[in-house]
């Protein structure tokens, strides 16, 4: 019975996923078989950089990281992929190394689907490409407007971006605004955003100052209706 109820509630969670999202109860039965669970402790490596991967990563709980080291060994958050979120999928697919190293935030428990078993599903189920495509061109629109938050010359400019860039991404409407989904340090801000935590604080503490945002005490970020709309100039 346990197992059966175990497989009920990771059943239930891939529905929920965008790669699988539209598919029937019919469709996804035959897919959970194709999976394994493992958990990740807080900060252990999954996914080392450079490594070849053959594997797709399904989070079922927790959060990961994924980051990259320049020369001078400063971390850069590149995406932080949250309950819900996938991440393996294009090392696997082109069978190049992983672009970067992927770090649980904290407890993880993830779904895998490996190399041969993902082809499987995918030849077998044109909803999952078609989500994957869609999938692959959100991403790529990400990356892009995380490239311009970058070339902000202005650490104002910078952190106004990012938070923007998350709200589309994990904020949900709530009354006083928008009410970001996701705990982030000031110190996850300044890796996201190629600023010193120490500017990444000065930069909250006057938007806070201002009426901008809202810091909650279990640390999530409230955009408030003041907060620009538009990319600061």
């Amino acid at each position: 019975m346990k197992d059966k109820t175990k497989t009920a509630s990771i059943f239930e969670q891939m529905k929920q996923m965008q790669i699988f999202f539209s598919l029937t109860t019919a469709e996804l039965n035959p897919l959970v078989d194709k999976i394994v669970i493992k958990q990740f402790k807080k900060n252990e490596v999954i996914l080392h950089e450079n490594d070849t991967n053959n594997y797709m990563y399904l989070i079922l709980s927790g959060r990961v990281k994924a980051i990259q080291n320049t020369e001078d060994g400063k971390e850069i958050i590149r995406a932080i992929h949250k309950t819900g979120d996938s991440f393996g999928e294009l090392s696997m697919i082109d069978s190049k190394s992983a672009a970067a190293a992927v770090i649980a935030m904290e407890s993880t428990t993830a779904a895998i689907i490996s190399k041969l078993n993902f082809f499987s599903i995918l030849y077998s189920q044109k909803k999952v490409l078609d989500n994957l495509l869609l999938m692959f061109c959100n991403r790529l629109r990400d990356a892009l407007d995380r490239l311009d938050t970058i070339n902000f010359k202005s650490a104002y400019q910078r952190i106004i971006a990012l938070l923007q860039q998350l709200s589309h991404e994990c904020g949900e409407q709530v009354s006083e605004g928008f009410m970001l989904n996701i705990k982030l340090t000031h110190q996850n801000l300044a890796d996201m955003s190629g600023l010193t935590r120490e500017t990444v604080t000065r930069v909250l503490t006057r938007l806070q100052k201002d009426g901008e945002i809202t810091i909650r005490k279990d640390k999530t970020i409230c955009l408030n209706p003041l907060f620009p709309k538009d990319l600061p100039s």
